[in-house]
């Protein structure tokens, strides 16, 4: 049995065979569309929902899971003989996950040390930090030992988005109808990215997809200079053709950034970047452990 463990949300966009491998317990928000109600991750993939949202002009709902979900799977490890769990949560700033985690603490069995935690990103980003977490858990290392690592990677991590439109972020209420009718206008794609409480930030207006992607391959270069080499995730819905102008681009910082894989945002954060988004997470290389090397078999789209 693992030293400690390790629990999270399906915003972490972990898939069910990789939580698995690494014993990582996910608890599922959901995604409300057209009167029906799905466990993200679990009863919808990413593909299924962009289809259900092709031609609709009503936006999913998503919640996060009550505390009594939470207190389930909290005691169900704890009989299973664990004394010590680790949950890591979605940015407090994007969704009130994190407070349904933290709302039965004091409801938990004598005995449990339970420590939750913000990671203040969202899919790859919060995911990597719960893998990571888990790769320790499994080798026998300490829950300090595993907070120290993601207190780590959540300050020097970075994490971009790059949507095709604003049309979900309208919708939803994260941009005006100005703005996307703007934007779409002139062909202003915006960079989005989180600020270091997780909440959401436009970190360049720039003159179409190519000056914008330029600009993430910027900011990484950036990162390298501060925090030495790097690894990194691309994440997208359903943008292949984006994806290998994101790559291209990111290849010509050469040796001082590696690449781990490609993924899939799922359906909670897919709701509002929609279709044809694509992203970029990294990390220091020091902070990556070589037992995730191979998570490509794993986290791979398939659209």
């Amino acid at each position: 049995m693992n030293s400690f463990a390790v629990v999270t949300d399906s915003a972490a966009d972990i898939p069910l065979d990789l939580a698995r491998e690494f014993d990582i317990k996910i608890v599922p928000l959901h995604v409300a569309f057209q009167g029906r109600e799905y466990n993200d991750g679990v009863d919808i993939s990413t593909p299924e929902l962009l289809r259900l949202m092709q031609g609709s002009d009503e936006l999913p709902s998503t919640s996060q899971p009550s505390p009594a979900d939470f207190l389930t799977v909290y005691k169900e490890l704890f009989e299973a003989g664990y004394t010590q769990i680790l949950s890591i949560h979605l940015a407090r700033a994007l969704s009130a996950t994190i407070e349904s985690a933290r709302a039965i603490a004091g409801q938990v069995p004598e005995g449990l040390r339970l420590e939750v935690v913000d990671s203040r990103f969202a899919t790859v980003g919060q995911g990597a930090m719960v893998l990571e977490a888990a790769v320790i858990a499994k080798a026998g290392g300490t829950l300090d030992e595993a907070l120290e690592r993601i207190e780590a990677i959540r300050a020097a991590a970075r994490i971009h988005f790059l949507p095709d439109t604003l049309d979900n972020l309208v919708k939803g209420g994260r941009a005006t109808k100005a703005q996307g009718f703007v934007t779409s206008l002139l062909d202003i794609k915006l960079v989005i990215g989180l600020e270091q409480d997780g909440s959401i930030v436009v970190e360049r207006k720039a003159k179409g997809s190519k000056a914008a992607i330029v600009d993430m391959r910027k900011r990484m270069a950036a990162a390298v200079k501060e925090f030495g080499p790097q690894v990194y995730y691309i994440l997208h819905t359903n943008a292949p053709e984006r994806v290998a102008k994101l790559t291209e681009e990111i290849q010509k910082l050469g040796g001082e950034v590696r690449y781990l894989t490609d993924a899939t945002i799922g359906p909670v954060i897919a709701t509002h970047v929609g279709e044809g988004a694509i992203g970029v997470f990294y990390y220091p290389a020091d902070l990556h452990a070589a037992e995730l090397d191979g998570v490509s078999k794993y986290l791979t789209p398939v659209f």
